[in-house]
Order: C-alpha cells, then sequence, then structure tokens
C-alpha cells in the first residue's frame, strides 16, 4: 500500500506540473529580438537603452557593425588629430595600437555572434578609448599620459 501511495504521489505532482512547463512565459520567435524586458524592439537593439543585458540572433552581428564603425570614426579623428597637430605622433601611435587591439578581439569575438557580456566589454572598452582621445587632444602636451 505504501509503495502504491508515492507512486500516486509522484504521477499526480508530474501531471499537475505539465501544463506549468507547457508555458512560454513570453518567448519571441527568431525572427524577433529580445530585449532584457523580453519584448521586441522594432531597432534590433537590447533593451530600452541598449547597455547589451541580452542576446538576439539578428542583433549580434548588428552589434559587431556598429562597434567596427566606432572605431572605423576614431581611427579617422585620430588621422584628423595628428594633421591638425592637436595629437603628437606618439599619442596617436598609442591610441592605433589600442584601437587595433580591440577590433582584433571584435574579430575574434564576433565570429559566433557576440554575449551580453562579450558586447558590453567591447562597448566599454571602445568608450575608453573615446575618452582617452579626447584627453590625449585636450591635455597638448605631447606624451602618451
Amino acid at each position: 500500500m505504501r509503495k502504491f501511495l508515492i507512486s500516486f504521489a509522484l504521477v499526480s505532482t508530474a501531471l499537475a506540473a505539465a501544463p506549468a512547463m507547457a508555458q512560454g512565459y513570453g518567448q519571441r520567435g527568431p525572427e524577433q529580438p529580445y530585449n532584457r524586458d523580453g519584448g521586441p524592439q522594432a531597432d534590433g537593439r537590447y533593451g530600452g537603452q541598449d547597455r547589451g543585458g541580452g542576446f538576439s540572433v539578428g542583433g549580434s552581428r548588428q552589434a559587431v557593425f556598429e562597434l567596427s564603425r566606432d572605431l572605423d570614426r576614431i581611427d579617422a579623428r585620430i588621422e584628423r588629430s595628428v594633421q591638425r597637430g592637436t595629437l603628437s605622433r606618439r599619442e596617436a601611435f598609442g591610441l592605433r595600437r589600442d584601437a587595433r587591439q580591440v577590433r582584433f578581439q571584435l574579430r575574434r569575438s564576433g565570429r559566433d555572434g557576440l554575449g551580453g557580456r562579450e558586447l558590453g566589454r567591447l562597448r566599454f572598452q571602445v568608450a575608453q578609448l573615446e575618452q582617452r582621445l579626447r584627453s590625449e587632444r585636450n591635455d597638448r602636451d605631447g606624451r602618451r599620459f
């Protein structure tokens, strides 16, 4: 009798849990990107503030493209600053080297798609590089740091 009651309890628990496991909880199809709140975004970005907290099927490629474009802009700003004389060749060399390292990491990580942490880390590095470029342009000392 005891074996029967234990098996009956297990079966009833499994049957009660089956409808709960079948619920979708806001899942989307592969054609709709996710944001941090679980809803789709029309522009393929993650969440309302685009902090890279989620993963998107099509958004990862777009994020790689945006980061690559930002690095291209940084390279162009470095060249312009050297031509204008607001950045020394030595400062430009260090900034170009750092931009090249970020671009290498972007290519290496972007092959299989970027996860939220990788994307956030690369965006942070690009933002740091932009900040360093601004500070090097305005320091007027001709040295790296």
